[in-house]
């Protein structure tokens, strides 16, 4: 088995997103096989849950192309694909599903499957970001702090944490914690004043002001 790339644990967490979310049931066709395919994961039979992922593709399951993506950038089950995993994220993302877009954003930061290319990161990382998802808010927060698409600015990375943090994020919590030793007192009020008028206004709205 190949060695699992950074993240790749994370994503191989997409079949609990999809299954609470209420996302895998949005295709009949091909969901026996998508059904199936999760038990044999459950059970830890990696290949078959890969083989039936792909079936329930091929036969048009949108959400089976997010697991089997996450197999495919992880080699569990498969043959390691960065290109394919990539393929398949980038169109479950453009079909909306926000567990490929923060994976996408994940992709493209890494210059796994193609160049690397911050500003892609970031837009897909908002776009998941605005519906809530934990971790994309939690790597918006990596790239204010982190200079990389973006002017760094610690204020906005301790908001996005702090929001990453709301919805249960380890990451956006250790990072919060670790970043407020570095700021003064009345930069970490700003930065939960923000959050605070964030999570009010609406997460769409400050989404879709990053880089602004």
């Amino acid at each position: 088995m190949a060695q699992l790339p950074r993240g790749a644990s994370l994503l191989l967490g997409l079949w609990i997103t999809l299954f609470t979310s209420g996302l895998a049931g949005a295709s009949a066709v091909g969901e026996t096989e998508f059904r199936l395919a999760q038990e044999k994961f459950r059970v830890g039979d990696h290949r078959a849950a890969a083989t039936l992922l792909a079936s329930a593709v091929r036969q048009g399951h949108e959400a089976a192309q997010v697991p089997l993506a996450a197999m495919l950038r992880a080699g569990q089950g498969v043959e390691q694909d960065f290109p394919q995993a990539f393929k398949l994220f980038t169109r479950a993302a453009y079909q909306g599903y926000p567990a490929a877009q923060f994976a996408l954003g994940m992709m493209y930061r890494l210059g796994q499957g193609t160049e690397t290319n911050h500003i892609e990161a970031l837009k897909w990382f908002v776009r998941a970001a605005s519906v809530g998802h934990a971790e994309a808010q939690n790597s918006i927060g990596v790239i204010y702090e982190t200079n990389r698409g973006v002017k760094a600015d610690y204020v906005k990375a301790m908001m996005w944490y702090q929001l990453a943090k709301a919805r249960g994020s380890r990451r956006g919590h250790n990072n919060l914690n670790r970043l407020a030793h570095r700021m003064k007192a009345p930069e970490i009020a700003e930065a939960k004043k923000l959050a605070a008028e964030c999570e009010k206004s609406g997460l769409r709205r400050c989404a879709n002001q990053v880089g602004h």
